[in-house]
């Protein structure tokens, strides 16, 4: 059965529904977990405009990173809260296809599953392009749990 599976994670609500699913299996089936978090830029820039200036923002690769440790932190302390023992933990800062990165990692590591949340932290614009999950679902070389 599933020894190795593969959880991403963005700490949004369905991410963190199938981690606690993934924390289930792997502990009964006594697998290793590998949390993942592809860290990526906003989708827009935000601009502030005081009085006469606008100024805009964008995320740093340091706060994307810093972002991105503190979702794998809290992602980590969920599995040993859950009873998984074997937690490996990954953050991808390559700015990539979150779906190829996942699918990549999941063929780096030979799992036997992913799981992951139907629907993340992305905008509309997710819609238009199309969901990670559904990409992952398409291109991955194994099984495929989608949580709600």
């Amino acid at each position: 059965m599933s020894k190795t599976i593969l959880v991403a994670v963005d700490g949004s609500n369905h991410s963190k529904k199938a981690l606690q699913l993934a924390c289930e299996l792997a502990s009964k089936l006594g697998g290793i977990l590998h949390l993942l978090h592809v860290a990526q830029a906003p989708n827009k820039d935000r601009t502030l405009v005081l009085g006469g200036a606008a100024i805009t923002i964008h995320a740093s690769p340091q706060e994307l990173e810093k972002a991105g440790r503190k979702v794998m932190d809290s992602a980590a302390a969920i599995a040993k809260e859950n009873g998984c023992t074997r937690v490996e933990s990954n953050l991808d800062t390559s700015g990539g296809d979150p779906a190829k990165v996942i699918v990549d990692k999941a063929k780096s590591i030979d799992a036997d599953m992913i799981v992951m949340g139907t629907r993340g932290l992305s905008d509309l614009s997710g819609l238009m392009v199309g969901s990670v999950s559904h990409k992952v679902n398409h291109l991955a070389p194994c099984t495929c749990v989608t949580v709600r």
